[in-house]
């Protein structure tokens, strides 16, 4: 590798010095690079000596967002590509695939609406998991984790979900609640998931690829920002 590949990987890399024992390089989801490295660490050095390595990860992650390509600037909710237009309230036109709203702080209070909606919904649905239930229920967008399911029975729920097909938004939503019986993902919680979802496998690939999708996604990161 060239001096001039190795200064557009560099300037493509967060630097994270700390004191370990070891350097860590993560390529995340939009292709981007991260190093937790020593202080005195050589990071060219290292990013030289991994760039196959990097090559292949970022093919790989192009192929997952493949069906976000072009679409970047487009809305992706409930599985679909929308095109945003201007609009005095929140309205989805499924025909002409469109949706309006006056501001970014309206969309991502909407889509909230629209989530918290569903998943009161469907949790009514599976009383083998949600049963006695009395926690809380929280939408809000996270970068790492699409739920989570609190000791006190609290079921937090990242608002990426909503740009998910249904099968996946049912998927998140049995696997939460599942948690509200195994907190861990240990065998009988497996077991719990596959009662109410036997294709969980299949849906945990499908989630990694819409994650890369998602993160890519120039609508979905202005929300983030609001």
């Amino acid at each position: 590798m060239d001096q001039g590949e190795t200064s557009r990987l560099l300037a493509e890399t967060t630097v994270i010095r700390k004191a370990v024992r070891s350097a860590r390089l993560q390529v995340r989801p939009d292709g981007t690079l991260r190093v937790v490295a020593p202080p005195s660490f050589d990071v060219r050095g290292f990013l030289q000596r991994n760039a196959a390595w990097i090559e292949k990860r970022r093919r790989v992650l192009d192929s997952l967002a493949a069906e976000g390509r072009g679409k970047e600037e487009m809305l992706l909710l409930h599985g679909n590509f929308y095109r945003r237009v201007p609009g005095t309230r929140f309205t989805v036109d499924e025909a002409r695939k469109t949706v309006a709203y006056p501001s970014a702080p309206a969309l991502r209070r909407n889509l909230s609406q629209l989530l918290k909606e569903e998943i009161r919904d469907r949790l009514e649905a599976y009383p083998d998991l949600a049963r006695n239930w009395s926690g809380r229920t929280t939408v809000r967008l996270q970068r790492t984790r699409w739920g989570s399911c609190s000791v006190r029975g609290n079921l937090n729920f990242n608002l990426r979900i909503v740009a998910l097909p249904k099968p996946l938004r049912e998927y998140v939503i049995v696997h939460e609640a599942a948690h509200l019986q195994e907190l861990n993902h240990s065998e009988r919680f497996w077991r719990l998931v596959s009662r109410s979802y036997p294709e969980h496998r299949a849906a945990e690939a499908e989630l990694r690829r819409y994650w890369v999708i998602i993160e890519r996604n120039r609508v979905w990161s202005e929300l983030a920002k609001v």
